[in-house]
């Protein structure tokens, strides 16, 4: 609307000059009092142009800001609603569902193993071939606390399809790709009371807790039933700890003789200085293995490498019991700035009429290094020698074979990736004793003579 009043008035100026500059005699003065009335027209109609312009400048700029401002309302709005949805949602799932980790690992596997040698009826021994074979194992973990003082773990695993045997988690790549099996490896419940710092009560079927080399438990054993641990807080240097546990090996249903383990373990975590000093003595009452389901009868692993008879009604039975006194430490220290670790390992079997010659396994080792994050790297070495009754040769390290063996295992580990880690494994093992063959399971031991194993693994954590 201003716009057309400056027009109007312009031109209104203009007609009225142009007659009187074109046909009127006008003298200078005259004309140079009409040039300066019409510059100063000029200069005031300029000045309300540019505060019309300064105007219209200020009207965008808030117009943008209030589009701004309405944008800003809209995102957050937008951002706010699934926001409080999902808070909602979240609201309604009970917390300890919410704090639930779940977990896990796969392992590929090669392995070789070299140098076989079988033993004969006739005493000698024969050169069998090589064994190539590419395994895996799939593990998947959930843990969850369902108070401050109750945590539950349960895992699936793979594992062998015949027997499902406690030491292994493998499966082999064979059986014209039939599937592979998933198996419940653990599930149980542990109590830490807030009234008594370090106490965990725990039932079900658990890892293994119990201090241990390979040499009494094969890593992938979790035992079943129950087990108490407590740990005296009260020094800071040096913590005495007691577990006990109490194993169901196999329930027989027509009567009370089940197969059980029962474990006391009793030592202390000492830390001197720079270095920690873990002792601890246990002793393993091993019950009722004739009723065992597959122990007994050498379906493990052809009976671990222990003695065995035969019964009145022909079936393998164990020939002697295992009650199990052990001495067991662990040295930690860093040697200049590698985390060492040195082990040692002490078993006797105490039961009744087992010879001296067989009654005894012990284990001497070390660690360097630690594989934790991307570049760690580590190694091991031990020497075990177990003698043919000093443990349950089914229930420990498989890949060295159980009882009745003695030899070498040097193992490098090395993180290529913070969740990848490839280790690679030399196992050198000869039997303390060669097989006897009238022995009754000669002919499931007869192949355990010399052997050198390779294993090289990749395994992804995630």
């Amino acid at each position: 609307m201003r716009w057309c009043n400056i027009c109007a008035t312009l031109l209104t100026v203009i007609m009225l000059c142009l007659p009187q500059i074109s046909f009127a005699a006008m003298n200078n003065e005259d004309m140079l009092n009409k040039l300066n009335e019409l510059s100063i027209i000029i200069q005031k109609q300029q000045q309300e142009i540019e505060m019309l312009k300064q105007e219209l400048k200020n009207q965008k700029e808030s117009i943008n800001k209030v589009k701004e401002t309405q944008k800003e309302e809209v995102t957050k709005t937008v951002k706010a609603e699934p926001k409080e949805t999902s808070q909602q949602w979240s609201e309604k799932i009970p917390k300890w569902i919410r704090d639930t980790k779940v977990s896990g690992d796969l392992r590929l596997r090669y392995e070789g193993i070299y140098n076989r040698e079988e033993e004969q009826t006739d005493g000698s021994l024969k050169d069998i071939p090589n064994r190539d074979r590419f395994r895996i194992r799939a593990r998947l973990f959930f843990d969850s606390h369902i108070s401050d003082e109750i945590a539950t773990q349960i895992m699936l695993s793979t594992d062998q399809d015949t027997n499902r045997e406690a030491p292994t988690s493998n499966q082999s790549l064979t059986d014209d790709f039939n599937d592979k099996g998933i198996y419940l490896a653990r599930a149980f419940a542990v109590y830490t009371p807030s009234w008594l710092k370090k106490l965990a009560l725990a039932g079900g079927k658990f890892k293994n807790t119990f201090l241990h080399t390979d040499i009494m438990w094969d890593p992938d054993v979790n035992p079943e039933g129950a087990y108490e641990y407590y740990q005296y807080p009260g020094w800071a240097d040096f913590k005495p700890f007691v577990q006990l546990g109490q194993m169901a090996v196999n329930e027989v249903a027509d009567q009370t003789d089940d197969a059980a383990l029962f474990i006391y373990q009793a030592g202390f975590d000492w830390t001197i200085g720079k270095l920690e000093w873990i002792l601890a003595g246990s002793y393993y009452d091993w019950t009722n293995l004739e009723n065992s389901k597959y122990l007994h009868s050498a379906d493990y692993k052809t009976g671990g490498g222990n003695s065995f008879v035969l019964d009145a009604d022909g079936n393998l039975q164990y020939a002697y019991d295992y009650n199990l006194w052990e001495g067991i430490s662990f040295v930690k220290f860093k040697l200049g700035k590698i985390p060492t670790t040195l082990s040692f390992d002490y078993i006797v079997n105490t039961a009744d009429n087992v010879p001296s010659g067989q009654d005894t396994a012990y284990y001497i080792g070390f660690d360097l290094g630690e594989s934790k994050t991307k570049g760690d790297w580590s190694i091991g070495y031990k020497y075990a020698r177990i003698e043919r009754d000093a443990v349950i040769g089914s229930m420990n390290d498989q890949d060295f074979y159980g009882a009745n063996r003695k030899g070498h295992k040097v193992k490098l580990k090395y993180m290529v990736l913070d969740r990848l880690r490839f280790d690679v494994a030399y196992f050198y093992t000869d039997p303390v004793t060669d097989w006897d063959p009238s022995d009754v399971t000669f002919s499931k031991n007869k192949q355990r003579e010399h052997e050198d194993r390779v294993q090289t693994d990749l395994i992804f954590n995630f």
